[in-house]
């Protein structure tokens, strides 16, 4: 039975390939982004140059600028509750709070932190310590509490949770990957690559984890509940090559995290400082959700008090969910009460009869 629903998994991807298109989202001489990224309530996208000093922003639309600076190798990105953002600096041995504006609030001297990731229901944040072999706890009031150490840890640098709150940590050393339950580790896989290979950074997306393979330029897709079931989903020989999924070339990927909407997976080449966009499309309902695109208008945005949405047909169901992929909630209605939510950025996902849509609005 494991192995009937592991070949279903590998159609499914197999599916998925002919759909998917790699694009190059940032690509600037004089700007590198090497590792860490983050996406913020509003969707700006901020990366750690980890060879150099700074941790840059980039718009929505690609506008880039450096954010903060000033660090010796930055590492990990995470933002809480309250937009300021957590910066790890493996080399400098220091977690950085930083503002929403940039400006430093905080130094938590901490032997080379390597990854970290907002608690899934809390202000508290979880890091790695790559030298150290440690997952711990960071909580608002700057106390740690120590989750796990030691084997089977080892250099450990990647973080994800799935939407259901499952915590899971990677190993740069030797590409396994743990779910973490309590202060337990229970092994999910070993990422496939060269006896010298490493794993860079894990995210969650369409019901699976995706890791980067540094040292033989491949992005791996897991699915999670089956032992070692990992597939080389995409990249061959190092390069820059845009395009389709089986054609693109990737340069030492590194850094990996989902879009918003979780229809796409942002990447940062080690190797070139590029970040790159693999599109997740629906091969099956490519025409049908161009139809929806081209019938259905949201108004207004930014919006205080009430979205609409305007549709000539059937809407079976509205999703709404927060810039973190959480469900808020849902509704048949066309005018959607906004008024509670804070400041920020949201997703719509409108069920009609021509397809599925995912769309954002900014609530100010």
């Amino acid at each position: 039975m494991k192995k009937y629903f592991y070949l279903l998994a590998l159609l499914s991807g197999l599916i998925e390939l002919k759909s998917q298109i790699v694009s190059t989202f940032f690509n600037e001489p004089t700007k590198k982004i090497d590792d860490a990224m983050v996406i913020d309530h509003l969707g700006n996208l901020y990366g750690s140059h980890f060879m150099g000093t700074n941790v840059y922003k980039i718009s929505p639309l690609g506008v880039s600028s450096v954010f903060a600076t000033g660090f010796n190798t930055p590492n990990g990105l995470a933002f809480d509750s309250q937009h300021n953002l957590y910066v790890c600096d493996l080399s400098g041995n220091k977690i950085y709070k930083l503002s929403y504006s940039g400006t430093f609030l905080d130094t938590i001297p901490i032997q080379s932190p390597s990854g970290i990731i907002k608690s899934f229901s809390s202000d508290t944040m979880l890091f790695t310590q790559y030298t150290g072999n440690k997952l711990s706890k960071l909580a608002p009031d700057g106390s740690i509490t120590l989750i796990a150490s030691g084997a089977p840890m080892l250099g450990s640098v990647g973080l994800a949770y799935d939407p259901s709150g499952q915590l899971y940590v990677a190993n740069f050393t030797d590409r396994k990957i743990f779910s973490v339950n309590s202060n337990t580790l229970t092994y999910v896989a070993t990422v496939p690559g060269p006896s010298n290979g490493s794993l860079g950074f894990i995210a969650f997306a369409k019901g699976h984890l995706w890791a980067t393979g540094f040292n033989d330029h491949k992005i791996y897709k897991i699915e999670p509940n089956f032992i070692d079931s990992t597939v080389a989903y995409a990249g061959s020989t190092v390069g820059n090559t845009d395009g389709g999924i089986s054609s693109a070339k990737f340069n030492s990927p590194n850094g990996i995290i989902s879009s918003i909407s979780g229809d796409s997976l942002f990447v940062s080449d080690f190797g070139s400082g590029r970040i790159r966009v693999i599109s997740f499309t629906s091969f099956t309902g490519m025409g049908k959700n161009e139809l929806v695109q081209n019938k259905i208008k949201i108004y207004p945005s930014p919006s205080s008090n009430f979205v609409s949405i305007e549709y000539e047909g059937e809407i079976l169901g509205v999703k709404l969910y927060d810039s973190y992929g959480k469900l808020l909630g849902s509704s048949l209605d066309r005018k959607i009460n906004v008024s509670d939510l804070p400041v920020g950025l949201y997703i719509l996902s409108i069920q009609t009869s021509d397809g599925i849509l995912k769309t954002r609005f900014l609530k100010n």
